[in-house]
């Protein structure tokens, strides 16, 4: 998958059309920042079927994926989530594996997009 393809370049343009490069920089790097705990619940929710720690990881990253344009994250976060709140811990496991290639292709390419976007400052 290209970056184009793993996130999408109209939520990068809009958060620029709302804030500015500032914006979609601040967003880009709150992802990259706290998105791993996210994950973890995710991770740990499944591992000890907490379906509440699952499903509060699930929805944070949904929300997370939609800001940056990580749709194939986001719509899997969000099968996770309705896993979750109907406590189906055997689909969150099936799940598991794509949202981790998917959430490791959005880290990648948000990596390399921040790369090219101005410093804070």
């Amino acid at each position: 998958m290209t970056e184009s393809e793993v996130i999408d370049p109209q939520a990068i343009e809009r958060l620029k059309e709302w804030g500015g490069e500032k914006l979609a920089g601040q967003m880009v790097r709150l992802f990259l920042k706290n998105s791993g705990t996210r994950m973890d619940q995710i991770r740990n929710g499944i591992a000890e079927a907490d379906v509440e720690e699952a499903e509060r990881g699930a929805h944070s990253l949904k929300s997370s994926a939609a800001n940056i344009g990580g749709e194939h994250l986001r719509t899997l976060a969000t099968q996770i989530e309705a896993a979750a709140l109907t406590e189906d811990v055997d689909r969150m496991r099936e799940l598991e594996p794509e949202l981790e290639a998917a959430y490791a292709s959005v880290m990648e390419a948000l990596e390399t997009l921040e790369k090219e976007m101005p410093d804070e400052s």
